[in-house]
């Protein structure tokens, strides 16, 4: 799978299981698609999530999670542009692919 299907369909899922389940913002990380600094939201990594999820739609998730960003990195997205962006720590968002 390429990476643009793999955002898109991440977008997807997120929009379609309401990800993330904890609204916490990481303030002060700007969104490097539309600038906004207060509506970051980190993605629970795939196994942390617990039942919610049927099995196949975990392991789709966890399956996207792995092409995009894999087993060291972290995810989140922009609650206003809805765009999923790499988070690197805690201070900065960068693209997924430029």
């Amino acid at each position: 799978m390429d990476c643009n299907q793999a955002v898109e369909d991440l977008k997807h899922f997120i929009l379609e299981h309401d990800l993330p389940d904890t609204d916490v913002a990481l303030f002060g990380v700007l969104c490097p698609y539309c600038g906004k600094s207060d509506r970051i939201r980190e993605l629970e990594v795939p196994g942390r999530l617990g039942s919610r999820f049927r099995a196949d739609a975990a392991a789709r998730y966890a399956e996207l999670w792995s092409t995009l960003i894999g087993a060291n990195g972290s995810l989140g997205v922009c609650k206003f542009c809805r765009n999923v962006l790499r988070l690197d720590g805690k201070q900065r968002a960068a693209p997924l692919y430029e």
